[in-house]
């Protein structure tokens, strides 16, 4: 069952607690709860870059909630249906690529919200909803959702950061300033830390502080260590740390590379030198 009566993501945003958390991009339940094993505090389901199917999609989340790791799901289609069906399966929210305007945010609040606030369809017999164990408190179903759902936004261009002040006017939980898709939009491929790329980031970041008042945290993703401590100075509260064929890639190839230095090392040729 979905844990919308426990402190999640939006709780602990709310706190003001830094979190830390990896896209999931493997379409196995399985990297979900391992990522919650290892503490992190919630996993983005990446659909914009993988293909998990709709049933694998729902096993993910529930191996979310049984770790006790935040389940986001990352995804293109703006569609009210799909945006539905993905919270009806125990999402605690979603997370939304490229977003150019404040009309796609209003668009995905309405969607995410119930009446009279939005128009989300009330239904009581869905996952989220308990699978109508819970009718006859439906009110406070609704109204724990309203609470639980989170709405995480990514600004990945310099259309996207031209209008980051009116996004940040209407208060999404979250604005990530993608900074791989921005790297590339300025002509700079790969080349996330590239000072012209950090300068407009600190300058979106600075701009959805002000503008939300405080109300919207900042994130970015990382992929070192040491990015941590100058992104948290810049205001970033949220890390989302790599990916899993990222941490996945880097373990093997160190995992390979000590192998075959120890193995060079240990070689009959080099015993026999020595």
């Amino acid at each position: 069952m979905a844990r919308d009566t426990k402190p999640g993501f939006k709780a602990r945003l709310r706190a003001g607690q830094p979190q830390v958390g990896s896209y999931v991009n493997i379409a196995a339940p399985e990297v979900v709860e391992i990522f919650g094993h290892a503490g992190m505090d919630y996993v983005i389901i990446d659909l914009q870059h993988s293909s998990p199917d709709w049933q694998t999609l729902a096993h993910m989340i529930r191996a979310a909630d049984a770790v006790g790791v935040s389940p986001l799901v990352r995804m293109n289609a703006r569609e009210p249906d799909i945006i539905l069906k993905v919270l009806e399966m125990g999402a605690e929210g979603i997370n939304l690529p490229s977003v150019k305007n404040a009309e796609e945010v209003r668009a995905a609040f309405d969607a995410i919200r119930y009446a009279p606030a939005g128009h989300r369809s009330a239904c009581g017999h869905t996952r989220a909803g308990g699978y109508n164990t819970r009718r006859s408190d439906f009110a406070e179903h609704l109204e724990r959702q309203h609470e639980r759902v989170t709405l995480w936004c990514a600004v990945e261009d310099p259309e996207s950061l031209a209008h980051v002040g009116a996004i940040a006017d209407l208060r999404p939980d979250v604005i990530g300033v993608g900074r791989g898709d921005l790297s590339a939009a300025m002509g700079l491929y790969g080349q996330v830390n590239h000072p012209d790329v950090i300068a407009a980031a600190e300058k979106a970041i600075a701009e959805v502080e002000r503008r939300s008042q405080g109300q919207t945290a900042a994130s970015t993703m990382i992929q070192r260590l040491e990015d941590i401590g100058p992104w948290m100075a810049r205001g970033c509260r949220l890390f989302t740390y790599a990916a899993d064929v990222i941490l996945l890639m880097e373990a093997a190839r160190g995992a390979v590379d000590a192998f075959r230095a120890e193995a060079a090392r240990r070689s009959p040729t080099n015993v026999a030198a020595r």
